[in-house]
């Protein structure tokens, strides 16, 4: 980046179609991530967006080389949620391999300063994911953005977090365990919007009489349909597989063997509970009925 504080690229290859002039009357409000599914140049995604109608405002080579390919002043085509789209920037990075998908250290620490120096130019305050740094995810449902999402996502909006704090000379005074303790507080109603967050996650707790932290642990790897993006990775804790006491709670009403991890059976016996498409796969569609169920403090 040639200007952190006047968010000026390294390079600008902006393009002639493909998004849309201004924000339709529309603040930026948040970030959302996205990967590139490949390994592109900045001139590299010049190319595919000029020949395909999606765009994103910024691309995090391999090297860490930031492009800007449309303007933050114009609505980029990447979120596929229009409001979000006009609400948001969006930045693309290049992946280093496919499987398992993984950016670079280049690219994971300057996207990630990226992400923090749009935070403070539009003053979206301390970038924090689920509340101004999205996954594509969270609005469509996608794989994308892969590890940023999953693997590499804990170290992405914390050094997010490093690079806004050196910025604006933050001090963050709460500790792990006091962050654990205000996740226990009770929580409220719930936004029925698809989005299976640390909100979510610690109602149906509380609704389940397990421990409120907002987090699924003990989970496996995902694999297969499973794969696809189900509960948001940012609050799932892979380890052994010793399971959650949350998903034993919900396998014991449901008639289920209790063994805590939320694989395709257990999601397809959830959503037989709550009469949806029974298609294993944890998306929005499902996340919704779930929401509007915890709102009436059950499940």
């Amino acid at each position: 980046m040639k200007n952190w504080t006047t968010l000026t690229a390294d390079e600008n290859r902006i393009l002639s179609k493909h998004f849309s002039s201004g924000r339709q009357g529309h603040k930026i409000r948040y970030v959302v991530v996205h990967h590139n599914a490949g390994n592109l140049t900045i001139p590299g995604c010049y190319s595919v967006w000029q020949t395909r109608q999606a765009s994103a405002h910024y691309q995090v080579d391999a090297a860490g080389r930031i492009g800007q390919l449309v303007w933050d002043k114009d609505t980029a085509w990447h979120a596929g949620n229009w409001v979000a789209n006009c609400e948001s920037i969006g930045i693309e990075h290049a992946d280093i391999s496919s499987s398992p998908w993984k950016v670079s250290e280049a690219t994971l620490d300057n996207g990630a300063h990226l992400v923090a120096a749009i935070c403070k130019y539009y003053g979206l305050g301390r970038p924090s994911w689920g509340k101004n740094v999205f996954p594509h995810a969270h609005f469509q449902a996608t794989a994308c953005p892969a590890s940023l999402n999953g693997s590499q996502q804990a170290a992405y909006i914390a050094r997010a977090q490093k690079w806004y704090d050196s910025v604006t000379g933050t001090t963050v005074k709460t500790s792990v365990k006091a962050t654990t303790r205000k996740a226990a507080k009770k929580v409220g109603t719930l936004a029925v919007d698809g989005y299976c967050g640390q909100s979510t996650i610690s109602k149906w707790q509380q609704v389940m009489g397990t421990t409120v932290d907002g987090i699924v642990s003990g989970q496996v790897k995902p694999s297969g349909n499973w794969g696809r993006p189900n509960l948001v990775t940012a609050f799932v804790r892979y380890d052994s597989g010793t399971g959650s006491n949350l998903i034993r709670a919900v396998q014991k009403q449901l008639g289920q063997s209790q063994d805590g991890l939320l694989g395709p059976g257990t999601i397809r016996a959830i959503q037989k509970h709550l009469g949806v498409s029974q298609d294993s796969y944890f998306g929005p569609g499902t996340v919704k009925a779930l929401q509007k169920r915890l709102n009436d403090n059950k499940f």
